[in-house]
């Protein structure tokens, strides 16, 4: 193993959050790339076929977020592992989109994992995780990926994960968007953290038409300046918590 190396795109920090507790498992010295960054998504990047790489993303409505992910990303043949975390509903075909993706930027997919995390509008929905459990799977990730790499036959077996194609339809745009309240100090913290560049710098205003709903300025705003005050988003939130607040998904591994 050349480097291993920890590439995500983690608007609230769940992916982020798996990505590297995998790579620490398999090295505690390894490297990340931050995909949340518009810049880190406009430069491209090459890895070889001796590093080790961990592609990790959130699910949007079953699929990967709508804006071109890891399209400048190249690998030569490198090992790659795929994660997705989802807010305890499902990840439909997410996973085996990251998959594909990954192999059509000249990728080999060894592993992959679907995760559990805090979902984008609920602090209640998918809390506490990664548990204990969580830890398991991770430490399980990391042992298979070890001592597949110990051999050459991975690189003539192709990944199976779970999720169909043609994939699920993108979901429609979501009818609101994140605002400034009563808190709001003009700080212009949430300008940063938007992954799109939705916010406007000088009103601090969310365009609607180009936020993607990732809510990285709700959750990252210490201030608690940014809200949604929408009934559309309340019915959404209210039914979420109705139906997942109080169910434990299982994390999901999947091998060669």
């Amino acid at each position: 193993m050349k480097r291993i190396v920890a590439v995500y795109f983690s608007p609230t920090g769940n992916s982020k959050k798996y990505a590297c507790a995998v790579a620490e498992a398999l090295e505690e010295s390894f490297e990340s790339l931050n995909f949340t960054k518009k810049e880190m998504r406009e430069k491209e990047i090459c890895f070889s076929k001796e590093d080790i790489v961990i592609f990790s993303a959130p699910v949007y409505a079953g699929r990967l977020p709508d804006i071109g992910l890891f399209e400048n990303v190249k690998g030569e043949n490198t090992p790659a592992i795929c994660i997705v975390t989802y807010g305890n509903r499902d990840y439909d075909d997410a996973l085996l989109e990251l998959k594909n993706v990954c192999e059509q930027r000249g990728f080999h997919p060894i592993a992959a994992g679907a995760f559990i995390g805090e979902h984008t509008f609920s602090e209640f929905v998918g809390a506490d995780r990664p548990n204990e459990e969580d830890e398991i799977k991770i430490k399980q990730l990391a042992q298979y990926i070890k001592n597949c790499l110990k051999e050459d036959k991975w690189k003539e077996r192709e990944l199976n994960v779970k999720g169909s194609y043609p994939y699920t339809c993108m979901p429609k745009k979501m009818p609101f968007a994140p605002q400034t309240n009563q808190r709001c100090c003009q700080c212009g913290s949430c300008v940063r953290k938007c992954p799109v560049g939705a916010i406007d710098k000088e009103t601090i205003f969310t365009d609607v038409e180009k936020c993607i709903a990732c809510f990285a300025c709700v959750k990252g705003c210490t201030r608690k300046g940014r809200s949604v005050d929408q009934p559309q988003y309340y019915a959404l939130s209210e039914k979420l918590e109705k139906n997942l607040r109080y169910v434990d998904k299982e994390a999901e591994l999947f091998f060669l």
